[in-house]
């Protein structure tokens, strides 16, 4: 059984989990997936390949033992070897004892990232997070040692289906031409959802700064959130209306990012950003965050930035370079298959884990 402890959405924990069960095979694992809100058909669908169910549980954190009572009954009924919870705190304390409870031998918490905002309930939850974990899984070394110091765990590589972002220049084309892009101009692309951690309205300020160095510059926001409005309201207020395009939820992000220049990530804090790994996959120079883990860049294709002051941002925003995309789209989808980047690959190693675990625990 699959649980997220965030919404289901466009986001980079829902990507994984779902990634990973599109590609488990049903003669070995059948896949729950429990979720706070509804997934919609395609996520049921591929559920169901595996034989699996989807269950909408609410409350987590307005009703906890509510939810705890209701993960449990559900464990029980149906007969759980392996819960797999996703997350970034020691809340995922209230899944681990709610499997216990339900009968699962295995209860595996995953982190996906390098801190959390629930800092006070998740230094008292530690200790008993501990006692009910039997299994700890990561995204990243960095995402490990935040939920797990001084212990065991297992990382496994956000994953994801490498070919699928392979640079088109086609698609660069009849994006750009869609998007009203003019040949001469230099795109820059950000995918996130507007929030504190994705640190968007930073970017805005950067931005507005590289304009003085190069006045052809194009900013493509892809996301949607609860800074979406500020954000657009700041960009009114710098007159960066005819520079700045807010493009909402998309499903083309292959072909944003080939039609894309240079990609950008100035998150204040991040697990491992499958976006990173999907726009080198892409051939696409990255500027990120430099409080990003090190682990993200998989080519030389990635620089890191402080973001203390919007200048040194947008001074290393301006210094990338455009490449031979299809050369580095090519080199970068290797780097990700050989660094253990490819969800087929990963879907494997995470069965793996799974039955290995049962027998251990049994």
């Amino acid at each position: 059984m699959m649980v997220l402890t965030v919404r289901y959405g466009k986001n980079g924990i829902a990507n994984c989990v779902m990634n990973y069960i599109s590609r488990l095979d049903p003669a070995r694992v059948r896949c729950d997936l429990v979720c706070p809100n509804e997934p919609g058909e395609e996520a049921r669908a591929l559920v169901q390949q595996t034989g699996g169910s989807v269950f909408v549980l609410g409350g987590r954190n307005r009703r906890p033992l509510s939810y705890m009572r209701r993960l449990t009954r559900l464990v029980r009924e149906r007969e759980i070897d392996v819960l797999h919870a996703h997350g970034n705190s020691a809340t995922l304390a209230s899944e681990l004892i709610a499997a216990r409870r339900g009968g699962a031998r295995v209860r595996m918490p995953h982190s996906h990232n390098t801190t959390c905002t629930m800092k006070t309930t998740d230094k008292l939850l530690r200790g008993i997070f501990y006692r009910a974990s039997t299994d700890n899984m990561a995204c990243s070394m960095a995402a490990g040692e935040w939920l797990y110091p001084k212990r065991d765990y297992t990382v496994l590589n956000n994953a994801i289906d490498a070919q699928h972002y392979r640079f088109s220049r086609e698609a660069r084309d009849i994006t750009r031409e869609t998007l009203g892009i003019a040949r001469d101009e230099f795109v820059y692309l950000h995918v996130g959802a507007f929030n504190e951690q994705k640190n968007q309205a930073f970017l805005l300020e950067a931005f507005f700064k590289l304009l003085e160095q190069k006045p052809n510059a194009r900013l493509l926001l892809v996301g949607d959130g609860e800074r979406r409005a500020s954000c657009e309201a700041r960009v009114e207020t710098l007159g960066l209306r005819r520079r700045v395009l807010f493009l909402g939820l998309r499903d083309d992000i292959p072909a944003l990012l080939s039609a894309a220049d240079a990609f950008v990530l100035p998150s204040l804090h991040e697990g491992l950003p499958l976006t990173l790994v999907e726009a080198q996959c892409a051939g696409l120079s990255c500027v990120a965050s430099d409080r990003v883990t090190r682990e993200a860049a998989l080519t030389e294709l990635v620089s890191f930035a402080p973001i203390e002051h919007a200048e040194a941002f947008a001074l290393a925003m301006s210094g990338v370079k455009q490449t031979d995309r299809a050369i580095t789209s090519s080199v970068a989808i290797l780097r990700a298959q050989e660094a253990g980047y490819d969800v087929s690959q990963n879907a494997q190693t995470l069965m793996q884990i799974y039955e290995s675990a049962v027998q251990k625990h049994r």
